[in-house]
């Protein structure tokens, strides 16, 4: 137990603070050399964590006065947020830091140690970051709320704080789920029940044109998608001097749009409305025949004319073309989808995306027209060719053009590669 300090200490001691934190910002690290670089950067971590650590014994203390109760607020939490203009969620995550780190007191006024006395001596010496601490938090009050032994809570709770000091929070999570599977299996169904409550998805448009994603997925869920969206998102071998230029995240993106085409193009959604799930795209004429413009889907997102009609070279993409006041002119939901026998004959040919050195299989693919459909190309093996979500894309935009030689899609490439070297897929 830390000895009592004067008044007068305590409050030089916080002044001195932000004094040394400035000196120290202050200072020009570009004479450093690299290990006294990588010293200085370890240094100031464990300080930042050793303060944050310090708010354990505030926030104690601030508890003992009953300090909320006196300023009329409700509860501690809401005083830090007053105080220290924090969020909710940020008062109330220092609440239980400090609660189970922080010093106790008995209702006769003894001292007692902290409920995690192990970790919480780790976090004043600054080995422990806060999400790991949320960590062996989470993990402690799980084995104590499943009656584990106190002696088998004080191991755990030794073995997650050396684990601490060799892995990152997300590494740690995942080894206290293993000592808690082990020490607790009976939580397991608890622990399936209680996803199943917390299961959640939401998309909701930004305001410019995005939209955001959030979701929390229970394990199964995670793991389908994990796999499908994994197997889709490595990058694409590069062709011709082009590499796949897009972020992990921007593969992840396109590969979960694939799975959403695919589910579209498999005709084996619900009906809603009365129809097949179906995506309802609508223009002016004026924008159907120039090509330009924005179209709208039934739930309002916006897209340009080239993505909407590019779009409905797919099955369950259905389009509608109206005048100034809104009267239908024309419709159209198969007129551009190729049957289910020139399908299997494309898939015969093509073997997949076409595209030179493209190795996408046959069910990730496209149907496209080689002279577009609104151009007058019509839909039929001479006209189509098989290609991936990634290149169906790029196609155009990349300077690539397909021809059709002899009933067989050829590609040639943008100026700035070889116009002259025709190219085909030659698969194995």
């Amino acid at each position: 137990m830390t000895a009592a300090v004067t008044t007068s200490d305590a409050k030089a001691s916080a002044a001195a603070l932000p004094v040394a934190v400035a000196e120290l910002a202050g200072c020009s690290f570009s004479a450093l050399a690299d290990d006294d670089l990588l010293a200085v950067i370890r240094q100031a971590e464990r300080a930042r964590r050793q303060l944050e650590a310090l708010d354990a014994q505030l926030i104690a203390e601030l508890e003992a006065r009953n300090l909320a109760g006196r300023f009329v607020v409700r509860g501690v939490g809401q005083l830090l947020s007053g105080l220290l203009n924090l969020s909710p969620s940020e008062s109330s995550i220092r609440v239980r830091h400090a609660r189970e780190l922080g010093p106790r007191t008995s209702l006769t006024g003894d001292h007692l140690s902290p409920l995690l006395p192990t970790a919480a001596a780790a976090r004043a010496d600054g080995t422990l970051t806060g999400r790991q601490i949320d960590v062996i938090i989470s993990a402690m009050s799980r084995l104590r709320s499943a009656g584990v032994p106190v002696g088998q809570q004080a191991d755990a709770e030794a073995f997650l704080v050396e684990q601490a000091a060799r892995f990152d929070a997300n590494t740690l999570r995942g080894i206290a789920q293993r000592l808690l599977d082990t020490l607790d299996p009976d939580g397991t169904l608890e622990a399936e029940q209680a996803q199943q409550r917390r299961r959640f998805l939401r998309c909701v448009p930004d305001g410019s044109g995005m939209h955001r994603l959030t979701a929390d997925l229970d394990s199964e869920t995670a793991a389908l998608a994990m796999a499908v969206l994994h197997s889709l998102a490595a990058p694409k071998p590069p062709t011709a001097g082009e590499r796949d230029d897009r972020t992990a995240g921007q593969r992840m993106h396109d590969a979960l749009r694939s799975v959403l085409k695919l589910a579209l193009r498999a005709g084996e959604l619900p009906v809603s409305g009365g129809v097949p799930a179906t995506v309802l795209i609508t223009m002016t004429a004026e924008q159907f025949r120039s090509g330009t413009g924005l179209a709208v889907t039934s739930f309002g997102q916006r897209l340009t004319v080239e993505q909407s009609l590019r779009m409905a070279d797919q099955a369950a993409i259905a389009w509608l073309v109206h005048n100034s006041v809104g009267g239908i002119l024309g419709y159209g939901t198969t007129r551009r989808v190729a049957s289910d026998k020139q399908t299997l004959a494309l898939i015969a040919r093509d073997q997949g995306c076409c595209f030179p050195g493209c190795t996408s299989p046959p069910e990730w693919t496209e149907k496209h027209h080689v002279i577009p459909w609104r151009e007058g190309g019509r839909t039929d093996l001479d006209n189509l060719c098989l290609l991936c979500d990634y290149h169906h894309d790029r196609i155009d935009s990349g300077g690539w053009q397909v021809t059709m030689r002899d009933g067989v899609p050829w590609f040639t490439p943008p100026a700035w590669i070889d116009p002259q070297q025709l190219q085909r897929n030659l698969r194995p």
